[in-house]
């Protein structure tokens, strides 16, 4: 599941709601958020960093799989 699709659910769920229970839900939504931002960042580095030279992750991981024998070259 996505972080956009809880986020969805607890929205609903805080609309609905009142008090403490709002206030968690809302403090929740808030850091799902921040964590969904810290690890698209993340990402966005190690595409940077790891995968200077390969066209993409996907490529990477196919080519590091073959090398270390995890998978086989079709």
């Amino acid at each position: 599941m996505k972080i956009t699709d809880l986020v969805s659910k607890l929205e609903k769920i805080e609309s609905k709601s009142d008090g403490e229970a709002r206030e968690m839900c809302g403090r929740l939504i808030d850091d799902l958020i921040e964590y969904d931002l810290k690890m698209e960042k993340f990402m966005r580095q190690v595409n940077r960093d790891v995968l200077k030279e390969e066209e993409n992750i996907i490529d990477y991981l196919m080519k590091e799989g073959i090398k270390s024998g995890s998978i086989g070259e079709a």
